[in-house]
């Protein structure tokens, strides 16, 4: 038996890395719990190990964050070019008598001066960025701010019902997505268009810098997530979208 209790001390003394501490006494000792080494040994000789993560629970969480942030941004973008709000100016504007009478004239000279009376007085105050009368797959007429998001569209019809023109609504420039993402949800956001005229961003610095589709950047010497997607914008333009969010 004395043979044993020496084993048993030996045994607990080399896993005293484990938290077991072993007196002169005959006893065992893990986290405040005394266990008796005068019968059998119960005391487990092993101790589970646990592993350092790789990666930091931080980390883990802001690369969530720019994922959770990225599909924001998509969402967003899309309600700015399909949601209730466009859909509501396309039905105001279309129902504008001025503008009826003009198109239903055929007359161009006629539609552009409709537009140009209520542009600026009336439907830009109504948040209309850019508006558009198309005809037979011709711009005829087309006012406000040159950088927007995708606009919807509706048919302007004759008493009759056809189909004479198509109104073009955008209700969000492309500055003005930028500046809901980073003011509501702390994100930078870089926008590039087709040529050198359509970028937009809300982080200077990131205005002409090369940035990955995924992954990581340092932009003024801070570190940033980053992630990106593509969209349109007026005229089936392609645009490029990157969301930047601090490490």
């Amino acid at each position: 038996m004395m043979g044993f209790r020496r084993l048993a001390v030996l045994t607990l003394a080399a896993i005293g890395c484990a938290g077991w501490s072993v007196s002169g006494h005959g006893a065992a000792t893990h986290r405040g719990q005394t266990v008796a080494l005068n019968g059998p040994l119960t005391v487990p000789l092993t101790a589970p190990v646990t592993r350092a993560p790789t990666t930091s629970a931080a980390t883990r969480a802001q690369t969530t964050g720019i994922d959770q942030l990225t599909i924001v941004a998509r969402r967003r973008y899309d309600i700015e070019q399909y949601g209730p709000a466009v859909h509501d100016l396309l039905r105001r504007v279309a129902a504008d008598p001025g503008l009826q009478a003009a198109v239903r004239s055929g007359s161009t000279a006629a539609i552009r001066a409709a537009v140009a009376a209520k542009f600026d007085s009336v439907w830009y105050h109504w948040h209309v960025s850019r508006l558009r009368i198309v005809r037979h797959g011709k711009v005829v007429a087309d006012a406000g701010v040159p950088f927007v998001v995708a606009p919807s569209s509706w048919p302007l019809r004759d008493a009759h019902g056809r189909v004479l023109a198509t109104l073009e609504i955008s209700d969000q420039d492309v500055i003005g997505f930028v500046r809901f993402m980073h003011r509501n949800h702390g994100v930078d956001v870089v926008v590039r268009g087709v040529g050198p005229a359509h970028v937009r961003s809300s982080l200077p610095a990131a205005l002409r810098l090369a940035l990955p589709d995924h992954g990581q950047a340092t932009i003024a010497g801070r570190r940033y997530h980053v992630r990106s997607f593509t969209k349109k914008a007026l005229s089936n333009e392609p645009v490029k979208i990157w969301i930047l969010l601090p490490v």
